[in-house]
């Protein structure tokens, strides 16, 4: 409160109910000039001044501190009923002028519409804060899970500010699962300042994406210090570090090197919380079981419509002898080879319900052939989807990396210089389902990857990937899912 008379001021602090209003009367200034410094210690979200003041008025106080009260709410009171007053109080952007003597009730009435209004501001500005962390993730995750990258600068900007002369990434395994004080905890870490990082989850693990902006001859250093404070600061932590790297065509290089080295890590049981690309030395008997064991996993995996599953099985536990750790290498080794011939002539798939990463966690043979179990059926059910243009091909891998936008058929169609109705038929004969399905299909397998995410609002989901309101994309998911984003997220973190 601000005001040079001395008997209104106390009438209004014993007399205005300040907590039932939400409200801290935080200090009172006799006149403009103090006003001002009282403002600049206090930082005050609600100002109530008086505007005829000796040495400076409320006006001119109000000018003058134009930038510390950019999000304060100025009420001013004042005697005299000036148009002149009146008219700069609101070209100030006053937020109400009430006339003395005072009204408690109308007084108490503008108080509370600005704690209202107080309160909306920054539920929008959280609410953007969310929405910009959201698309930032799944531009994230949309990069490094695309089939085919497109070149240039633009794909760091999507979730950068710009882009980095070198980045590197980790990838984190939790031992007791990525739960939500844990990610929220994250993001409350300090990093080292010359890096900007961006987090995400991505196949139940922690991704943590670190940018530089300069040359870094240190940069392991400065990563062993990030990787060291998210083990300190989270309990059972594992972390990889990539190599590094500087263009978008190896992005998911990056990723794939923080991949292979936590589930080498995983596999050959370090003791180490931290490990770097390229650091886990094997002896020459260990590489030469290494490499039998992905040639193995390469046959059969050749053979995998020729032989049934029981005799598949039997066969890995021949190849591993029946150990553990052999077996989750060979499996490893077999998924990823099968999703590579299963997509050698067909269009890409979104991303795949069970990780091939998941094998890890494994800690029993019986589970170990109930994964094999599930992984075998869910290939048994995707039938390939082929197209044997190249402008099909380039459309579809356009959808799947720009999902979050309009791509409105149309536009599309325009770039590639086509009509809308001949890319639409054309689509539809090469893949069998229509340009709106890819469309969706892109937008849901992103969707499912963010839904692993608890910082994330399902709502927010919603808006990063392009739907205008949680309705339509709820609607969506169901149809895709057979199930909401909520169950689907539920689903997931209840069997993890």
């Amino acid at each position: 409160m601000i005001d040079d008379n001395q008997i209104v001021l106390e009438a209004l602090r014993s007399t205005i109910p300040w907590q039932a209003c939400g409200l801290t009367l935080a200090g009172a200034a006799a006149n403009g000039r103090e006003g001002c410094e009282m403002i600049r210690a206090l930082r005050p979200d609600i100002v109530l001044s008086d505007i005829h003041m000796p040495g400076m008025d409320g006006l001119d106080m109000m000018e003058q501190m134009g930038e510390e009260l950019a999000d304060a709410r100025v009420i001013f009171i004042t005697a005299y009923e000036k148009i002149e007053y009146a008219s700069r109080a609101i070209k100030l952007s006053a937020f109400d002028f009430i006339l003395k003597p005072i009204d408690n009730e109308e007084l108490e009435r503008s108080l509370l519409r600005a704690v209202e209004s107080l309160d909306r501001e920054r539920d929008a500005a959280r609410q953007s804060v969310r929405l910009e962390a959201a698309n930032r993730r799944y531009r994230l995750i949309s990069a490094v899970t695309a089939k085919h990258l497109l070149e240039g600068d633009e794909v760091f900007l999507g979730f950068l500010s710009r882009a980095p002369h070198s980045y590197f990434m980790l990838l984190a395994e939790s031992a007791t699962g990525l739960s939500g004080p844990t990610l929220q905890r994250l993001d409350f870490l300090h990093f080292p300042p010359e890096l900007e990082t961006v987090t995400a989850v991505l196949d139940g693990d922690l991704l943590v994406f670190c940018a530089m902006s300069a040359p870094n001859e240190a940069w392991q250093a400065t990563a062993r210090t990030v990787a060291e404070t998210m083990v300190e600061n989270l309990i059972g932590l594992t972390v990889a570090v990539s190599g590094l790297h500087t263009g978008v065509s190896e992005l998911q290089s990056a990723c794939e090197e923080a991949r292979q080295t936590l589930l080498r890590h995983n596999i050959y049981g370090r003791h180490t919380a931290v490990d770097f690309y390229g650091s886990l030395e094997m002896n020459s008997a260990k590489m030469t079981r290494l490499l039998e064991l992905e040639q193995a996993a390469s046959s059969l995996a050749q053979q995998l419509d020729s032989l049934p599953e029981e005799e598949l099985w039997q066969r890995m536990l021949e190849s591993s002898c029946g150990k553990l750790r052999l077996l989750r290498i060979l499996l490893m080794f077999f998924c990823t080879r099968t999703l590579q011939e299963g997509q050698r002539d067909a269009l890409p798939q979104a991303a795949d319900d069970l990780s091939v990463y998941d094998l890890i966690k494994l800690d029993t043979l019986e589970r170990a052939r109930g994964w094999l179990a599930q992984f075998l059926a869910e290939q048994k059910k995707k039938a390939p989807v082929t197209a044997s243009s190249a402008l099909v091909r380039s459309v579809l891998e356009y959808v799947r990396a720009h999902a979050a936008e309009g791509l409105v058929l149309e536009n599309v169609a325009a770039m590639f210089y086509v009509s809308p109705n001949y890319l639409s038929t054309l689509i539809r004969r090469e893949t069998g389902i229509t340009y709106r399905q890819h469309v969706i299909n892109a937008k849901i397998a992103i969707a499912k990857q963010m839904l692993d995410d608890t910082r994330m609002r399902v709502e927010d989901i919603s808006y990063a990937i392009g739907y205008e309101n949680y309705i339509s994309f709820y609607n969506v998911f169901k149809k895709v899912e057979n199930m909401s984003p909520t169950e689907y997220r539920l689903g997931k973190s209840g069997g993890s």
